[in-house]
């Protein structure tokens, strides 16, 4: 039987995860490996969530054997907790495409904001949706990914706030209605596609996302955040 096709995303990631058998180096092949297995797990994420795949799928998709997968990865949750890493490098990327917009903005850059932060999210999405399934049922996953989803959320109001020259009385709060609107109209991009066009549903996002920055209303006092 043939191997399965590479998918898009089986490359070299930008993460070290622990492999079982330690070593001073990875070396080309055990490089290759480990990027098809994580890209499988994204594919197989999207669409069978994390509940849904299996060891088995993954060394199914990426075209190698349980006992492959096994040499670099302990378990699911561990190519999990090792996309997490990626994962918080590409909310980076979209924070940093806010601070990178002049002042004054403009309704066309932040439309340009949306697009490229849905072009990330066709590579990192997969994860979101992932972690939000497993938070649920893994404490350790849930504990690894929210202290670092806030921070990332908090980095995201503060420069929507910059923006607006007038910061929100919860910038991590806002920073999540940004995230959460934008990982959410990307997966119903995917499920509605050939249904709604690209460039409404990115149009509208922006039209979302501008409202807020023109909000007169001043910023009000709440109550600090629990430790």
């Amino acid at each position: 039987m043939p191997a399965p096709p590479v998918s898009r995303q089986a490359r070299q990631f930008p993460v070290s995860p622990t492999l079982r058998q330690p070593a001073k180096e990875r070396g080309p092949r055990a490089t290759r490996t480990v990027g098809l297995i994580l890209g499988a797990t994204k594919d197989i994420f999207l669409t069978r969530g994390y509940a849904g795949t299996t060891v088995d799928e993954i060394a199914r998709v990426a075209g190698i054997s349980r006992a492959s997968f096994y040499t670099y990865f302990p378990s699911k949750r561990d190519v999990l907790l090792a996309l997490g890493a990626e994962s918080a490098h590409a909310a980076e990327v979209m924070v940093g495409y806010v601070r990178a917009i002049e002042l004054p903005w403009s309704d066309a850059a932040i439309e340009d904001f949306v697009v490229k932060s849905f072009a990330v999210l066709d590579d990192h999405a997969s994860f979101g949706i992932a972690w939000t399934q497993a938070a649920y049922e893994d404490e350790v996953i849930h504990k690894a990914g929210m202290k670092r989803h806030l921070r990332d959320c908090a980095k995201m109001g503060k420069a929507m706030g910059d923006l607006r020259g007038r910061p929100f009385a919860d910038p991590a709060a806002h920073g999540l209605v940004i995230f959460s609107a934008l990982e959410r109209a990307w997966t119903y991009r995917q499920l509605y596609a050939g249904t709604i066009s690209d460039g409404a549903l990115e149009r509208q996002i922006a039209e979302v996302i501008c409202a807020t920055l023109r909000d007169p209303a001043p910023a009000r006092p709440v109550a600090p955040r629990r430790p």
